[in-house]
């Protein structure tokens, strides 16, 4: 061989946006002078510059040239190897090429920045906007969303998003005043959003919602004007019938003047159901309610009650309705509207519409959204007042069919119950769908997912996993051209002491379809991510047994108290905020104590099981047992308490005002702590 390459270093790291460089060296051990073209191929070899591309070697010397790897800056780039590739061609004899190859690994980097569109909002009660949050790295990012506005009720879709590489996700937020406006000036109340990217500065947005009156400022002055000319009126005509009066006392009585009868306008309503965003299965279906009025005159303050019904497996998550009613108590809701329940627009705007955001399976789904416009309402004081319409008025009613298809991947998180004894490993199962045509165009296909735990877990070790991708959090499987479900276990352990929370969260970052990859930037738009909460709450409940007296003799009295106390949650657990617990605690004593009676503090006791409220934060709830000594007491024993059942009611106050009830949660049992006191008769 008469030519010799060699590449220094072999290998190196690199983050896309940055640049680095190899040195390669040519020997020419021929005996005639060689001039070389050295070149990049593969992938990267339009990233690659290389100086000189042409080395005039003697014989028995070396000549070196550099190359230049500068990888764009952006999510183009996954993370991995590549290999780079060059070729080093002698002039004269072509054939005998030479190459040489490195090994450049594309470091992880995650680049996020935040949009608010629109910044300005307006609206009598409320309106809406979106957060837009994008990642121009090549790694999926996590970014927490936090919302500060005053007096303002905010509602959100989610608080923690996933954003897979070089895509973007958007979350609806929406902004509510505690109360109308009923005259004066707009009022503008400004709000502050913060998107914090794990690992990276906060971006800060901020906005401004107006709230606008019912009455202008002008319409109240002139009707305040009108008022006072009709006082003046009123006042000269009284004077008049005086001087009258006076003048003629025999003159006839003037005739009473006549009552302006109440005429009920006339409306007519058209409305219309728009699929404006429906995306895929498990994502937000966002559907436009647009309602065309025409009245003879819209009295001030009324709004246009639109009944809307949606299937089961539909949930409300959010909309820009001026307030929710119920028909069947004539009241503003107050909690989470339901199917059937009344969605307030003002009739005066000139595009009299609302948007709703649903919820949607995952898994498919197919239905049908209805709309009935019913009648004209006023709100005063969170009552429903109903207005007269005529008889002849016309409410139109429409229905939209939605079909939404589920990702070609999708994946689920269940996350086990707490263990049974404390600091034993916690299990989830990763659920991994895949929706097949079934008209032959499936094809085999490898797939990988990031298992990401909070801060307070660690991943120990993942089962059912073909192979492990670039960290050990990360699973490749490999699906055959008919499988549908594959289950993964991963493993994890608490590092801190409970109570904590926070989210385990699945994201696909690989896939290709009969050896063919898919690029990064289109991954998440074919596997769709999923996420669970994870509470580490061992003993939120605690338990403390106490005796007055551990030792007695036949005949006395003992009394036992079993207090129970609320470890609060993380501040940013919404899950279990707003409901109410109810608590089954397990009382056992020894037979050397005859119970007096049920304990007291009990809401029911039956079969050694006292169901109770839950305490709230800080409180105790206290159990108490009056016991008497038996007369053939001869042998110790414990007092003891321990969880039976734990049942949490998201019903809200605002829920209860509503007439509304929502289906109750089993919990764990094992979060109600347990506590024991030994007796001994003597």
């Amino acid at each position: 061989m008469v030519t010799v390459v060699d590449i220094d270093p072999a290998s190196l790291a690199l983050t896309p946006g940055q640049a680095d460089t190899f040195t390669l060296t040519v020997r020419n051990d021929g005996d005639d002078v060689e001039a070389y073209h050295l070149s990049a191929v593969g992938d990267a070899a339009d990233q690659v510059a290389i100086e000189p591309e042409t080395l005039l070697v003697h014989p028995g010397e070396t000549g070196t040239a550099t190359a230049s790897i500068t990888l764009a800056h952006g999510g183009g780039w996954p993370v991995g190897d590549l290999v780079l590739r060059f070729e080093v061609v002698p002039a004269t004899r072509p054939d005998d090429l030479v190459a040489v190859e490195a090994i450049v690994s594309i470091r992880s980097f995650s680049e996020v920045d935040a949009v608010l569109s629109p910044t300005a909002l307006e609206g009598r009660r409320g309106d809406a906007t979106e957060i837009s949050i994008a990642n121009s790295g090549n790694t999926h990012a996590y970014a927490d969303i936090v919302v500060s506005a005053g007096e303002l009720t905010v509602a959100m879709d989610r608080p923690r998003v996933t954003i897979p590489a070089g895509s973007t996700e958007s979350v609806e937020l929406g902004l509510r005043a505690p109360k109308l406006l009923w005259r004066g000036d707009p009022v503008a109340h400004p709000f502050f959003v913060t998107v914090t990217p794990e690992e990276s500065p906060a971006v800060p947005l901020e906005g401004t919602f107006t709230q606008v009156p019912v009455f202008s400022r002008w319409a109240f002055i002139a009707a305040l004007g009108a008022a006072g000319v009709l006082v003046v009126v009123v006042a000269v005509w009284l004077a008049a019938l005086a001087w009258s009066n006076a003048v003629s006392p025999v003159a006839a009585s003037p005739s009473p003047s006549p009552t302006e009868t109440f005429v009920p306008p006339v409306v007519d309503v058209a409305v219309e159901l728009v699929a404006d965003e429906l995306g895929q299965a498990g994502d937000a279906a966002v559907v436009v309610l647009d309602a065309e009025v025409e009245v003879d005159e819209v009295p001030d303050g009324a709004l246009l009650a639109v009944e809307v019904e949606w299937p089961d497996e539909l949930g409300l998550a959010e909309s820009t309705c001026e307030a929710w009613a119920a028909a069947e108590s004539d009241r503003e809701l107050e909690g989470r509207p339901q199917s059937g329940d009344e969605c307030l627009i003002d009739p005066t705007r000139s595009r009299s519409r609302a948007e709703l955001a649903f919820a949607t399976p995952p898994a498919g789904f197919g239905g049908e959204i209805a709309a009935t416009a019913t009648r004209l309402v006023k709100l005063d004081g969170g009552e429903v007042e109903e207005l007269e319409t005529d008889a002849g008025s016309d409410f139109g009613e429409t229905d939209l069919a939605i079909e939404l298809q589920p990702y070609p991947f999708w994946l689920e998180v269940v996350i086990a119950d707490e263990p049974e004894f404390d600091g034993a490993p916690r299990q989830a199962t990763i659920g991994v769908h895949r929706t097949l045509a079934r008209d032959g165009t499936d094809e085999s296909a490898r797939m990988a997912f990031e298992l990401l735990l909070p801060g307070f877990a660690e991943l120990s070790f993942m089962e059912g996993c073909d192979g492990i991708g670039a960290n050990a959090a990360t699973c490749v499987l490999f699906f055959p051209s008919d499988l549908e479900f594959w289950a993964v276990t991963a493993t994890f352990e608490a590092l801190e002491d409970p109570p904590d929370a926070g989210p385990v969260s699945a994201a696909g970052v690989e896939l290709s379809f009969g050896g063919v990859p898919v690029p990064p930037s289109e991954v998440g738009e074919m596997i769709r991510g999923a996420d669970a909460l994870l509470i580490s709450a061992a003993d939120l409940f605690p338990v403390d047994v106490e005796l007055d007296t551990d030792e007695a003799q036949a005949g006395e009295a003992v009394t036992a108290t079993v207090a129970i106390t609320y470890t609060p949650l993380p501040s940013d657990v919404d899950e279990f905020r707003d409901g109410s617990w109810e608590l089954g605690v397990e009382l056992s004593w020894p037979e050397a104590l005859v119970l007096n009676g049920d304990p007291s503090g009990c809401a029911s006791f039956d079969r050694g099981i006292c169901r109770l409220p839950g305490p709230a934060d800080g409180d105790r709830a206290v159990i108490t047992l009056a016991f008497t000594v038996a007369d053939d007491a001869f042998q110790n024993g414990d007092v003891a308490a321990s969880g039976a059942s734990l049942v949490y009611d998201p019903t809200s106050e605002a829920d209860g005002r509503d007439g509304r009830e929502q289906p109750q949660v089993e919990l764990p049992r094992e979060w109600i702590g347990s506590d024991e006191e030994t007796f001994f008769p003597f």
